[in-house]
């Protein structure tokens, strides 16, 4: 939600708390795009089936492999 202050001014709503870290340095984000990397998230939990509400908080990791590998697509780890 945008509400317009003046002209030139608006003021945002805010409803997440968005942090990245790449190797231990914390990246620099806007809220529009912290709004909008919360919101992914947040739609993407919502369609997995084990998830009955929605979290208060979510933590995701993401570590690049030393070499690519072959994975069965139909199983979870």
């Amino acid at each position: 939600m945008v509400v317009r202050v003046s002209s030139g001014h608006r003021v945002l709503k805010k409803n997440f708390e968005t942090e990245i870290r790449v190797n231990d340095h914390k990246l620099p984000l806007n809220h529009f795009v912290q709004e909008t990397l919360a919101n992914v998230m947040v739609g993407f939990l919502k369609t997995l089936k084990d998830l009955e509400d929605l979290p208060k908080n979510i933590e995701m990791k993401i570590k690049r492999l030393p070499e690519q590998i072959d994975v069965d697509a139909h199983t979870y780890p």
